[in-house]
């Protein structure tokens, strides 16, 4: 039995009804798997990424043929094969949440203090909507970090703590059970 391998394969083009419907058909026809994937409309836009698992030969066919995808759908798409994930033994998987009054800078306070210390941010996904009763646009941050044991939690916590005062984001940190 050949190996299963992997596609990553993303896309952006104007909003329709029925995309992920015709994404999903086009890669059940090449005798692919959606394994993962993230979708969402930005204004009019549809976006997607997938993470497609088949064999090479199913892979390679999906590649060469995301034109005439893209003729049926009208969405620019990309595809890339990744490289494979390999998780340190003494990476500490954590979860990060924050909110705050919408703002420019947040997501580079959070990310460079995260990059300042070895974190990987496996994954990580940020919505601004209006409050409720006064209309005020409000940012949340919700993402999937790998801190490196050499890190002490403490020192990152506090860290993040001092951006939470000083940008007037409300920040919560937390270790996660092992993957």
């Amino acid at each position: 039995m050949p190996a299963k391998e992997h596609l990553v394969i993303t896309a952006v083009g104007p909003d329709r009804v029925g995309l992920v419907e015709k994404i999903a058909q086009f890669l059940l026809k090449e005798g692919c798997n959606i394994e993962d994937s993230k979708m969402a409309v930005f204004c009019g836009d549809f976006t997607i990424i997938l993470l497609v698992s088949g064999e090479r030969a199913s892979l390679d066919r999906v590649s060469k043929s995301l034109d005439a995808l893209t003729a049926q759908t009208g969405l620019a798409f990309y595809s890339k094969r990744p490289e494979p994930k390999s998780y340190p033994e003494s990476a500490l998987p954590c979860k990060l949440l924050a909110s705050c009054l919408d703002h420019p800078g947040v997501v580079h306070q959070l990310s460079s203090a995260l990059s300042a210390l070895g974190v990987n941010i496996d994954s990580m996904e940020t919505k601004t909507h209006e409050a409720a009763m006064s209309g005020t646009p409000i940012f949340q941050m919700e993402a999937f970090v790998s801190v490196p044991a050499a890190v002490n939690l403490h020192d990152l916590r506090l860290q993040l703590d001092e951006i939470g005062k000083r940008e007037n984001i409300d920040i919560e940190f937390s270790l996660l059970s092992r993957r």
